[in-house]
């Protein structure tokens, strides 16, 4: 693989080689990508956090499952009607 960086990209990994934490550019750079990663990965975990809180907190009881399935069911008979 072949990437192209900025001057100032560059410098920022000669830094951080110069610093003694790592080995090497591909050190540097695998370390970027996890830092991102785990950026993303919490982005996403605050994302689902606020739909988590909009969620009703009581169980879901026989009653409200066969409530769901019925109207699951339906949906699904109506997308599956083609018209004529």
């Amino acid at each position: 693989m072949n990437i192209s960086l900025t001057s100032e990209l560059r410098t920022s990994i000669d830094r951080r080689l110069r610093s003694g934490l790592y080995g090497n550019a591909s050190d540097v750079i695998r370390a970027g990508l996890r830092a991102l990663s785990r950026e993303e990965m919490a982005v996403s975990y605050q994302e689902w956090r606020k739909i988590a809180a909009t969620l009703p907190r009581e169980p879901i009881t026989p009653k409200i499952e066969s409530r769901l399935e019925r109207v699951i069911r339906r949906q699904r008979q109506g997308r599956n009607k083609r018209p004529a």
